[in-house]
């Protein structure tokens, strides 16, 4: 049987992420790209409407799509411990409506990226235009940048969705 997984994104860094760990996960599976706005800031400013914004996108991919499940992630930043931290959220959704979420690691992010951010701009243009590099975010990311290449954005998100997934993987728990 083939598990049909509609992710909210045309990004292949969130598509490759969602494949590797949902066929790990289900074996045969199809990956559905949807383009699917997200609904909240194009950078989210607090863990809240990280969230927000996974949730609606997978709730759109799996409608869009008839799936069986729905993806959705979404980056940002939030304040924590009186710091900024880059951070990730992931919703999956099932076709009974039940929403999994996961939250990825935080990287405290530099000052001069920071200020560009609450100025306003997009965390992967700011990225891009600190670096030099085009596109960071359909390639390494600013996790890639942050780490010297020691992890990467798909990494990331690979980490995130498999987080979203536990409340499916250890289902007996969650009902408890």
């Amino acid at each position: 049987m083939v598990i049909k997984v509609a992710v909210g994104s045309t990004n292949p860094v969130k598509i490759k992420a969602s494949e590797n760990i949902m066929r790990r996960i289900y074996g045969n599976v199809e990956i559905i790209p949807v383009d699917v706005a997200s609904k909240v800031s194009h950078t989210p400013l607090t863990d809240e409407e990280c969230a927000e914004g996974a949730i609606y996108r997978a709730e759109e991919a799996i409608r869009k799509a008839e799936a069986d499940l729905g993806v959705g992630l979404e980056g940002g930043v939030a304040r924590r411990a009186g710091r900024y931290f880059l951070t990730g959220w992931c919703a999956v959704v099932d076709v009974g409506g039940e929403v999994a979420l996961g939250c990825g690691g935080g990287i405290e992010l530099p000052e001069v990226i920071v200020k560009k951010v609450l100025s306003g701009k997009e965390l992967g243009d700011v990225i891009d235009e600190v670096t030099g590099i085009s596109g960071t975010k359909r390639k390494m990311g600013a996790v890639g940048v942050l780490t010297s290449g020691l992890t990467n954005r798909q990494e990331s998100w690979e980490f995130t969705l498999l987080y979203a997934m536990a409340r499916k993987l250890s289902a007996e728990l969650y009902r408890r």
